[in-house]
């Protein structure tokens, strides 16, 4: 079996959640392996809000923590995803055939273009030995759909956090630097009297944490 992470787009909300029952039946009748899912909607200012999951054994109110999922959810509520969500405008009927988007493309860029402000998708997690269970689902209710194997995502996921990560550190000089001189002495001095500050309230709360102790 391959495992996929596949997107389905609606324009109805409530097909969304048709499809995440429909595709949770499946995995009931062993057509599919449902690993986790997601129902996604991406707000007409761009912003992507997480309305259901799923995963198999987890807790009900956590269904995507330390999952691949959840990692790739994360990226994409992230600074990198933010800015390829602003970068996006396309529509739902540009994107007819996951074909369109093509490789010229990285896998959050193809996420987020298959994902359109307005819409909502179901992420789901899967192992698929026919992709025609989930295609089906998705012709019958309407959907553009999106297929990339686990193991591409997660290396996209891994560059994706590295790339936050050096772009933050990078952000971090450029500050400093552009730090005018007559202000530098006062940064320090900030820096070091919230430190001083922190370390007070943390010795605070500390006392009385083991003051409360029987």
């Amino acid at each position: 079996m391959q495992e996929n992470i596949v997107l389905l787009t609606f324009e109805e909300t409530s097909k969304a959640y048709q499809a995440l029952s429909e595709i949770k039946r499946a995995a009931l009748e062993g057509r599919v392996r449902l690993v986790n899912a997601a129902v996604v909607e991406r707000e007409a200012g761009g912003a992507l809000r997480v309305r259901d999951g799923f995963s198999d054994g987890a807790a009900s109110d956590a269904p995507l923590v330390g999952t691949l999922l959840g990692s790739l959810l994360g990226v994409l509520g992230g600074p990198l995803g933010i800015l390829l969500l602003g970068s996006t405008g396309a529509v739902l009927g540009s994107l007819a055939s996951a074909d369109v988007v093509g490789n010229r493309l990285s896998l959050l860029d193809q996420i987020t273009r298959t994902l359109p402000p307005g819409s909502t998708a179901v992420f789901a997690n899967v192992s698929e030995s026919a992709v025609e269970v989930l295609d089906g689902i998705a012709k019958s209710l309407g959907a553009v759909v999106l297929r990339r194997p686990t193991d591409a995502v997660v290396a996209e996921v891994e560059a994706a956090v590295e790339a936050q990560d050096a772009a933050t550190r990078e952000a971090r000089k450029v500050l400093h630097a552009k730090q005018r001189a007559e202000w530098r002495d006062k940064f320090d001095h900030w820096k070091d009297e919230m430190g001083d500050r922190l370390t007070t309230l943390g010795d605070r709360i500390k006392a009385s944490f083991e003051g409360k102790k029987p």
